[in-house]
């Protein structure tokens, strides 16, 4: 049986509270990827998203910012995860609002394009 390794959103921005996730997150559709093509893409999506996740919890660990602020010290991550979304969609339009899981060698991903949607939304005070 395969478990779940990575749940991609960014949970550590903590704006969207948990209990409006969870009501979402039971609606979400799920796309199973098997295509070699939808999984490079969702794979690029999951790393983007890990890359700021570490350097947003560092952030909070160390005390660096407000937590619900962390997010906005790393602009170039922040940047990539907001073009590799955006650029995903361009080629997955149907992901909008959606989970999409994979397998890659012998791991379970899943990516929230929901979650992470709205977790982008949110705007730093320095215009990032």
């Amino acid at each position: 049986m395969s478990r779940v390794t990575s749940i991609t959103l960014l949970p550590i921005f903590l704006f969207v509270s948990s209990m409006g996730y969870a009501a979402s997150a039971e609606q979400a559709e799920i796309i199973q990827l098997t295509n070699r093509d939808d999984i490079r893409h969702a794979s690029t999506m999951d790393r983007a998203i890990v890359s700021l996740s570490n350097k947003v919890t560092e952030c909070v660990q160390r005390k660096l910012a407000p937590v619900d602020e962390c997010f906005c010290l790393y602009p170039q991550e922040l940047s990539r995860v907001r073009n590799t979304y955006e650029g995903t969609l361009r080629h997955h339009p149907d992901w909008k609002n959606k989970t999409v899981s994979y397998t890659l060698d012998g791991r379970t991903y899943a990516v929230s394009f929901d979650g992470l949607s709205r977790q982008l939304q949110m705007k730093c005070s320095q215009g990032n």
